[in-house]
């Protein structure tokens, strides 16, 4: 399994049981075809509302709960599962119109089923690799087992592309594409505190500080936040200004300018981005979930909307401890492990224009010279999320913890970088064509 499989089945969980009023809250029977666990598993996500999961494959294993005789025979009846589930299978499945038969057979009348295969991607032989599959291939199986494809979407997010098809025997209407959130999009703020050492953060100027200083000098046309939380930074805002946020707590007045969409980032580019989104994005500000995944994801989905003069300001990127650094927060000072976008973005995009600053409490990247055509990282977002994540899975690098290169709040370099930028707006060219920073 890769991470965007993951993240499309989470989706799907999230819209259409989450989602659904008629699921959710309900005892379901999930069983999901192909359940062997290679490089993880959907069986999480379903937990909070399956009252019985069965994984079924052709061989036992790690995830398998039923393991079949005939790969297109399911020894279940007629209606019985609420939720059937499939991911990364039907491309290895010769006959896979069949399996699609079977998995249609033993849904419920007021069920989902979840259906995910690739578009792209290289051979992978498990023993076989078969077929890639448009969206229009799910059109035929709806039509030939007289079923709705109540939704589908490709994936451009490479190198498999994934097509995520949602099927129903019912014509209950759609669940709104703005959904309902599960639990773990919001991060909660009542955690008990580390230890004094765990908590610990340095003297100096402030992240809100240097923010201010960025709309000053900036001038934005428009600004973009994603993490709202009490509202400070989104106040700074003096032009046409979004920020994005599933659970914000503003505890102070905003601009007749300012407005928040409440809603996850993923879920604001996808489904809310389109007539909501100022243009052009002059100034941009991640503060979000406090994972390498979902920054990078907002850094990608930024660009696609970005123009020569657009800079983007990540937060976070200097935990002061190692137990900042978790990825499942233990402290109140916490960073997460948005630290290794920065190697991700410096390995991965030599182009951009990186600048390191040191700020309290958890240091400020500026990414410069952007360009909404380069898909680097979006064709090779699976590779990628497993090399950060799986690879480099040890505590932050002493250089991180002692913010090596950092360059102090009030080097010039930030200056001439606001400068090129402002002449990038008026001119249209990229400034790592003019301007030699690195």
């Amino acid at each position: 399994m890769h991470a965007s499989s993951l993240e499309n089945m989470e989706k799907c969980v999230r819209r259409f049981i989450a989602g659904d009023a008629a699921m959710n809250g309900r005892d379901l029977c999930v069983v999901e075809i192909g359940s062997a666990e290679v490089n993880g598993s959907y069986r999480h996500l379903f937990e909070p509302f399956a009252t019985r999961y069965v994984g079924i494959d052709l061989t036992a294993g790690p995830g398998v709960d039923l393991v079949l005789s005939d790969a297109y025979d399911l020894p279940l009846p007629d209606g019985s599962a609420h939720v059937v589930l499939s991911g990364q299978m039907l491309e290895h499945c010769e006959l896979f119109w069949r399996a699609f038969e079977e998995m249609h057979r033993i849904l419920h009348p007021d069920g989902y089923l979840f259906l995910i295969a690739p578009s792209g991607g290289p051979e992978h032989q498990y023993p076989v690799d078969c077929y890639r599959f448009y969206p229009d291939a799910y059109r035929a199986l709806a039509k030939m087992t007289h079923c709705r494809l109540v939704d589908v979407w490709l994936d451009d997010r490479g190198p498999w592309c994934d097509v995520v098809g949602v099927f129903a025997k019912h014509d209950r209407p759609t669940p709104s594409r703005m959904r309902q959130l599960l639990s773990i999009d919001i991060v909660p703020t009542d955690l008990p505190s580390g230890t004094a050492d765990e908590e610990t953060t340095s003297d100096g100027i402030t992240t809100l500080q240097i923010l201010a200083q960025l709309h000053g000098s900036c001038e934005p046309r428009s600004y973009l936040e994603i993490g709202v939380r009490h509202g400070a930074s989104l106040a700074l805002a003096s032009c046409p200004a979004i920020g994005i946020d599933p659970a914000p707590e503003v505890d102070r007045p905003l601009g007749p300018n300012c407005r928040i969409v409440e809603t996850t980032s993923d879920e604001f580019f996808e489904n809310a981005a389109i007539g909501i989104m100022p243009q052009p994005l002059d100034l941009a500000f991640i503060d979000g979930m406090h994972r390498f995944e979902f920054a990078l994801r907002d850094f990608m989905n930024i660009e696609l909307r970005s123009h020569a003069g657009t800079l983007v300001v990540l937060d976070d990127i200097f935990p002061n401890h190692p137990a900042q650094a978790e990825r499942e927060r233990r402290t109140r000072v916490w960073t997460g492990d948005v630290w290794k976008l920065l190697s991700c973005l410096a390995t991965w995009r030599s182009d951009l224009l990186l600048l390191p600053i040191d700020t309290v409490p958890t240091g400020l990247l500026l990414i410069a010279n952007l360009n909404a055509r380069n898909r680097v990282l979006r064709n090779n977002y699976n590779p990628i999320v497993r090399q950060f994540l799986e690879e480099m899975t040890v505590a932050p690098p002493v250089d991180v913890l002692k913010r090596s290169g950092a360059l102090t709040p009030d080097d010039p370099m930030i200056a001439q970088l606001i400068d090129a930028l402002g002449a990038a707006r008026h001119s249209g060219t990229a400034i790592g064509q003019t301007l030699a920073l690195k």
